[in-house]
């Protein structure tokens, strides 16, 4: 018997105020692989994101983790279930200290003993360790690059088998992109699948195994391991029209 994927999505359909936004979206994600979901903005990538984290009904299909159903789960059970989230909008609570931020990851897990939460602490630290030097600001006085330092490591927090990375490229300043695209490195190289939405395909492209291309909503086809994204025949329809 094969071993479930470490995440299945399968056929889920979301319909909001009336108008269908994702509509038969399949997905699946093995131990350790980054996957790139490549689409224009308005494509149903964060949608996809949302639905995953149980912040959006569905009106079909299902969601797994290692083949349990989580498909009419809260998003905490989600998180438990080794599922992290760094959104594009960054949702963080600005007034808070950036350590404040990190460790509203763990509230209300009683599971999570002190020594768990510094060894994950001390691992944020070495993907991020700029951020060491504002630990104790306002996540509101940080720049955009550090807030979605803050973001990521907040999703990292949790502990998870798998972290959603909602356009982490986005906005920002080629250095600072460069050094963001290093974090992630090491990210994967905890073991930790990555599934990382992109509207820009080179960035997809530097740091995807694989991927799956979205359109209004639907899958309209996976690119294999090995096979070079900007090179796709869906993905070069998409973006520039051939």
């Amino acid at each position: 018997m094969s071993q479930a994927p470490l995440l299945e999505i399968e056929d889920i359909t979301v319909t909001l105020d009336k108008a269908t936004v994702l509509e038969d979206v399949s997905i699946r994600i093995e131990p350790g692989e980054t996957v790139a979901l490549i689409g224009r903005n308005g494509a149903g990538k964060t949608t996809t994101f949302r639905t995953v984290m149980g912040q959006t009904s569905i009106q079909n299909g299902s969601i797994r983790v290692r083949g349990t159903d989580l498909t009419d789960q809260p998003s905490r059970t989600r998180i438990q279930h080794g599922i992290g989230f760094a959104p594009e909008d960054r949702r963080l609570f600005t007034t808070l200290t950036v350590e404040d931020n990190i460790q509203m990851s763990t509230w209300g897990n009683s599971s999570i003993s002190d020594e768990e939460f510094q060894a994950r602490h001390d691992q944020i630290l070495d993907i991020f360790p700029e951020m060491e030097e504002f630990l104790d600001r306002p996540a509101g006085q940080l720049s955009g690059g550090e807030q979605k330092m803050v973001t990521v490591g907040r999703a990292l927090a949790s502990d998870p088998d798998i972290v959603l990375l909602d356009e982490p490229f986005e906005g920002l300043a080629p250095s600072v992109r460069e050094r963001f695209r290093e974090g992630v490195e090491r990210i994967k190289d905890l073991g930790i699948a990555i599934v990382v939405a992109e509207s820009n395909v080179r960035h997809a492209g530097e740091i995807a195994d694989r991927g799956y291309v979205i359109e209004r909503g639907e899958i309209v086809t996976s690119i294999d391991e090995g096979e070079p994204i900007v090179d796709n025949t869906e993905i070069k329809r998409i973006f520039e029209g051939s």
